[in-house]
């Protein structure tokens, strides 16, 4: 069993070597959590996705056998392996929704560390690196990389965020409604309202009129999602690719991107 640790980097890395994981593949998230001591259910669960309940160096992880997505699942598994390694000496039960398993909502960095555990054992840094580095940026690109990861489309999105080489926006939208958004250091513009309904004159808003999705990123201006980003005055040519995809009946995640 690693030593408890609060860097879910290096905590990450720490297991690969533990276990000597090396890519994808060498070990299921099944036989990780069994080598460090954790054993697996999987059951329904009401109002969680995911449970842990820790007692020393052992622990019962549950995961909600209704989660279809197996990128999904394999999260929900990493971020409560996460919570083992990492927080077993801070308290003995951890019960995470969709919200907890969201880096997006900020609720307390216990929980921040085992999304970015679980991102880091799901998809270490180099190896990711590797795989989008010198690439155009598009669906198809994190798709191939979601898939060789075993990892949802939104969660590969984000890892990309942090290593790819275009600037680049992650924003969740439901029933029309801007949830939560993540963007690129360098992404040129921010403003954009949490709560706030899509705007109409873009890909998601196209989508949420009944319109549906197109197969490949659109080319759209800047100023439609951002028309109140006081930036723009010094760029108002500025475009951005959008590209969006369904994760649940009224949930779309749309993607911005620099040309």
């Amino acid at each position: 069993m690693p030593a408890a640790t609060n860097n879910p980097i290096k905590a990450a890395w720490h297991v690969h070597d533990q276990l000597g994981w090396t890519q994808p593949g060498d070990l299921t998230l099944d036989e990780i959590a069994s080598a460090l001591g954790a054993h697996l259910r999987y059951t329904k669960l009401e109002g969680s996705e995911g449970r842990i309940l820790i007692s020393g160096n052992s622990a019962i992880i549950t995961v909600n056998e209704n989660i279809t997505n197996e990128g999904k699942k394999n999260f929900v598994l990493a971020h409560e392996i996460g919570h083992y390694v990492m927080h077993r000496n801070v308290q003995p039960l951890y019960s995470d929704t969709q919200q907890t398993l969201s880096d997006w909502f900020k609720n307390g960095p216990q929980e921040l560390e085992a999304n970015a555990f679980a991102a880091e054992l799901l998809m270490p840094t180099g190896i990711f690196t590797q795989k989008v580095r010198k690439k155009k940026l598009s669906l198809d690109l994190i798709q191939e990389v979601a898939a060789y990861f075993q990892v949802s489309m939104t969660a590969a999105f984000l890892k990309y965020k942090e290593l790819g080489d275009y600037p680049l926006m992650v924003i969740f939208i439901e029933d029309g409604i801007i949830k939560w958004k993540q963007s690129s250091k360098d992404f040129p513009l921010q403003y954009l309202p949490l709560r706030s309904k899509v705007p109409v004159w873009t890909v998601a808003g196209d989508f949420f009129n009944g319109k549906g999705l197109e197969e490949k990123p659109e080319l759209i201006d800047a100023i439609e999602w951002f028309p109140e980003d006081s930036r723009l005055r010094y760029n108002n040519n500025l475009k951005f690719y959008e590209q969006c995809f369904q994760v649940s009946d009224n949930g779309l995640i749309s993607c911005l991107w620099t040309k």
